[in-house]
């Protein structure tokens, strides 16, 4: 199965279940079949984030009536507990809404339709970092082979970040609430500089200053949104991952905002995690040729070069030596 057919598929399996999530009378079983299908991987939180992303867009073309938006999981829970029914309300079939859906990638996104902005995308290549200033004035940074998508609506703004590690700078606005979707979870600001990387099926989030909400996807069974924690500056916190705790760690932000000025600073950590970190900004793959190497501990600031001038330090620095097996592929071994 191709990777494009597995998307259209699970886009499929969300349109259905987002149509399923704004019914009036959503049983008890439904909504426990929505939770393990939501859970089973990012993938499937990553397909139902967009096509909830596209619903305000979408009811322009049908005069579908103004009404909070639910594209938000967590919407979804309180809308449950709070909202009355709307006789009024349209419920489009699955199929029409995958229509329209389809007929949006076409193109579309990124294109203003009366007063509904599509999302539009930002990505970086291997090794680029790149700035974009959002319309509400949001400042956000891009790291290395890193790609968002983003949603600014009248009553709130969304980015969805599909991979990498993104820098925000959100500009205050008390009538918009600024969210971020991303791998293990979901972000809250309440303002205004912090960072999100993301590692596999998981995200750090790391303050630099305000205040930034965070929920992890687990819990998406509790009855109310209630934050698992509210991270203050030099805080840390990992959403998706099983084998860290659900609180709040500190952390040196400064560090971990290092990239932005092309530099890795590390203070105890392995030197496995420097090498992953570094694969991050080369097309050639780095790997330790002796798992010697694996767990040493690292104190060091490097600066990300071109890829000879950051061997030539890891060589100077750690007393290994770089063999190249091919244009690809480069082996790191302990001098002898």
């Amino acid at each position: 199965m191709t990777e494009q057919v597995t998307n259209d598929k699970l886009l499929d399996e969300a349109t259905e279940w987002f149509v399923v999530m704004r019914a009036d009378d959503i049983s008890v079983q439904r909504s426990s079949d929505f939770v393990r299908w939501i859970s089973q991987s990012p993938a499937h939180q990553a397909a139902y984030a967009e096509i909830g992303g596209l619903w305000d867009g979408l009811s322009i073309l049908e005069d579908i009536p103004e009404q909070a938006p639910v594209s938000l999981l967590a919407d979804h829970r309180r809308a449950k507990n709070t909202v009355r029914p709307d006789p009024t309300r349209k419920i489009w079939s699955p199929g029409r809404i995958a229509a329209v859906i389809a007929f949006l990638a076409l193109g579309l996104v990124g294109w203003r339709y009366g007063d509904i902005f599509l999302m539009e995308s930002h990505s970086t290549k291997i090794g680029e970092l790149a700035d974009v200033i959002l319309d509400d004035g949001s400042h956000l940074e891009l790291n290395t082979n890193s790609k968002i998508r983003v949603d600014l609506q009248h009553d709130k703004r969304i980015v969805y970040l599909q991979q990498g590690e993104v820098f925000f700078e959100v500009a205050r606005d008390e009538n918009r609430p600024f969210f971020i979707e991303t791998k293990g979870g979901l972000v809250r600001v309440l303002g205004t500089k912090f960072n999100i990387r993301q590692r596999g099926t998981s995200s750090d989030v790391t303050v630099l200053e305000g205040a930034v909400a965070v929920e992890d996807y687990g819990h998406l069974n509790e009855a109310a949104m209630v934050p698992d924690a509210t991270l203050a500056p030099d805080q840390k916190f990992t959403l998706g991952d099983d084998n860290v705790k659900n609180i709040a760690f500190p952390a040196d932000s400064m560090a971990a905002l290092a990239w932005r000025d092309r530099k890795l600073i590390y203070n105890g950590e392995s030197f496995k995690m420097l090498v992953q970190d570094i694969n991050r900004y080369f097309p050639a793959e780095i790997r330790i040729g002796d798992p010697a190497l694996d767990n040493i501990q690292v104190v060091a600031i490097l600066k990300v070069e071109d890829q000879a001038a950051t061997l030539k330090a890891l060589e100077a620095t750690f007393h290994v030596t770089a063999r190249p097996v091919s244009r690809n592929l480069i082996y790191l071994y302990p001098n002898k």
